[in-house]
């Protein structure tokens, strides 16, 4: 059998690991690949690592449909500090007779001379050196130094691996940008539903409203952050506001004999047709929550929190982004959402009308006559859709003048 260990911090599993996980499977026809999660490697000491056990299941979760690459936290639980040299070792006796590939990065390679025993690794292993597109170092004259040095055979993959790191999708993370081109949709989702990577002020808010929402709510709260984020790095709008404003959008989300007990409770005026229609009060009651309680005092956030429900004519960017990041959040799942979620980076507006269309049909086939700010907010929006398609229009006509 030929068996690879391909260790790392995993903080978080990324895109770059599993290329390189599947090329070099392939490339060494490996019957299997274990990727094992750091515990404390001792040439990297930090204080601020995710533990241990949440990596391991971003791992596990990225590797579900992966066919001979396995997740191992062989190095978790072990006590102590965690060496390599333990590692291989430890497959070497659950694998005896087996060939085995040690995969190691380049900046490793440069390192493996500093490790415990680099020459007992050698004895039970061989190395496998993958690089990076803008690899600076001499790749083959490194292993032939070890070599040299320890015995052994070390191994320069034909794979050149992605110029993506853990460390820029926790950057991204924290900066509220997207990171769907660096992880699986798996640990993308995981991440959010976490609130993993994330400033402590975002992390507290996702805390408290873990307390107050229910898990399916809570669970479509985050989701909706990550939706928004897209949505807000999409159109250049301030992703930090977006991801503010979704994540205190369902801030009140309450059954709604509970929302208008509320209102009573702490004095606030209610309308009758919110009094009749329940679920309107949130949006609204909402954004003063979000002021009061978690001293939210953007205006344009609490606006987009206001906002997100019934909408309003002349509604800003933000506000939309918002609005349709609520509807097409990943775990949404209706007639025409998959229409919806294509249209959205390419048209908030016409992203928005549909949304409203198909909300209006639903009230309509219920027996309900459509809420008329719904309907001036509709027409708003076609006449804004309108004005954007003949301005279009009229720079093209002018073009081709010019160049006439």
């Amino acid at each position: 059998m030929k068996i690879g260990i391909f260790g790392g911090t995993y903080d978080p599993v990324h895109l770059g690991h599993i290329w390189t996980a599947r090329s070099v499977k392939d490339e060494l026809e490996l019957n299997k690949l274990f990727m094992v999660v750091a515990a404390d490697p001792p040439h990297k000491p930090n204080n601020d690592r995710t533990p241990g056990a949440i990596r391991y299941r971003m791992l596990d979760q990225a590797l579900k449909n992966e066919e001979r690459i396995f997740p191992s936290d062989v190095e978790l639980k072990r006590e102590g500090k965690s060496y390599t040299v333990d590692t291989v070792a430890h497959y070497k006796s659950q694998y005896r007779g087996a060939e085995l590939f040690l995969v190691v990065g380049g900046d490793m390679l440069e390192n493996f001379p500093q490790w415990r025993e680099p020459a007992r690794i050698l004895s039970m292993a061989k190395l496998v050196a993958v690089s990076r597109p803008d690899e600076a170092r001499d790749m083959r004259a490194l292993a032939d130094s070890i070599e040299a040095q320890f015995g052994g055979r070390v191994i320069i993959s034909e794979f050149t691996g992605p110029d993506i790191s853990s460390t820029e999708v926790r950057r991204r993370m924290r900066d509220a940008e997207p990171v769907d081109l660096l992880v699986t949709r798996e640990i993308e989702h995981y991440m959010y539903r976490n609130a993993l990577y994330m400033p402590e002020r975002i992390s507290a808010i996702k805390s408290r409203l873990a307390a107050v929402l229910n898990k399916k709510r809570l669970n479509h709260t985050m989701l909706t952050v990550l939706e928004a984020v897209k949505l807000a790095y999409c159109y250049s709008v301030d992703t930090e506001k977006a991801r503010l404003a979704a994540l205190l959008h369902d801030c009140i989300k309450l059954p709604n004999k509970e929302l208008i007990r509320y209102c009573d409770e702490h004095c606030y005026d209610i309308t009758e047709e919110e009094r009749r229609n329940p679920y309107l009060i949130h949006a609204r009651l909402g954004a003063v929550l979000a002021m009061e309680e978690y001293g939210v005092t953007d205006a344009e956030v609490l606006q987009a929190i206001k906002n997100h429900t019934l909408g309003r004519v002349g509604m800003s960017t933000l506000d939309k982004i918002i609005y349709v990041a609520d509807k097409i959040e990943p775990s949404r799942d209706f007639d025409g959402v998959d229409e919806i979620r294509e249209v959205a980076y390419r048209d908030i507006n016409e992203a928005m009308l549909l949304v409203m269309k198909h909300s209006a049909d639903y009230t309509v086939k219920n027996g309900r006559a459509i809420n008329p700010s719904t309907q001036a907010v509709m027409d708003f929006l076609e006449q804004e859709m309108e004005r954007e398609k003949n301005g279009v229009f009229a720079a093209q006509e002018d073009y081709l003048s010019d160049r006439l």
